[in-house]
C-alpha cells in the first residue's frame, strides 16, 4: 500500500472514529436529544451529505479491494538471512544480490541491458528474481532466456549457496545497437 493510500486510510479511519464517538454519545444520552436531532435535520437536507456519503462508499470499496487483493511476491528490501546458527548469522544485502544477477545476465551473449527486481519468496529459496532484459537483434529470446536463467541460478548458487531460485525473464526491448566494449590497456 502506497503512501497516498495510507494517508487516505488515515483520514477514513479518523472520520469513522469520530462518527463512532458521536454515535456512542447519542446512545449513552451524553448528547441531549434536541441538539443531535437539530444537527441531524440540518445535515440531512444538505447536498454535501450525499457527496460525503459517496466518497465514503468509494473509499470503503477501495480499501476492501486491498483486503481481497493477493500479492504473492513483494519487492525485497534490505538484506536476506542466509544462515542462522551457533557462530552467528549470515546476511546478504539485496543490492549485492542484484549486482551478482546483473553480471550473470550480462555475461550471456545477446543480453544488452538488464533490470533486476528481487522479490520475497515463500518457498525453498528466500527470494525470487524478476529480470527484464534488452535483447540484441539476431538472438532468439527463448534460447537467451534459458541461458540467462541457468547462468543466474549458477551465479546465485556460487555466491550464496542458494539452489534453484525462481527466475522470471521478460524481454522488454530488442535492439540492434552494438555494445561498445572498452579495450584493455596493457
Amino acid at each position: 500500500m502506497g503512501i497516498v493510500s495510507r494517508f487516505f486510510l488515515l483520514l477514513y479511519v479518523l472520520a469513522v472514529f469520530i462518527s463512532v464517538i458521536i454515535f456512542a454519545g447519542v446512545c449513552l444520552q451524553l448528547i441531549p436529544k434536541q441538539i443531535w436531532q437539530s444537527y441531524l435535520n440540518y445535515i440531512i437536507v444538505q447536498r454535501e451529505t450525499v457527496v460525503v456519503l459517496a466518497v465514503m462508499i468509494f473509499f470503503s470499496l477501495f480499501f476492501l479491494g486491498y483486503v481481497f487483493s493477493s500479492r504473492k511476491n513483494e519487492n525485497a528490501v534490505g538484506e536476506i538471512l542466509l544462515k542462522e546458527g551457533q557462530p552467528g548469522e549470515v546476511r546478504v544485502a539485496i543490492e549485492a544480490i542484484k549486482r551478482v544477477i546483473e553480471r550473470a545476465a550480462l555475461s550471456i551473449s545477446g543480453v544488452r541491458e538488464t533490470s533486476v527486481t528481487i522479490l520475497k519468496n515463500k518457498g525453498e529459496a528466500p527470494v525470487a528474481v524478476r529480470l527484464a532484459i534488452v535483447l540484441g537483434q539476431g538472438h532468439a529470446a527463448p534460447t537467451v532466456s534459458e541461458a540467462v536463467v541457468n547462468n543466474v541460478n549458477k551465479a546465485i548458487f556460487t555466491a550464496l549457496q542458494i539452489g534453484s531460485v525462481p527466475v522470471e525473464v521478460k524481454v522488454k526491448d530488442i535492439t540492434n545497437a552494438v555494445v561498445e566494449r572498452k579495450q584493455r590497456v596493457v
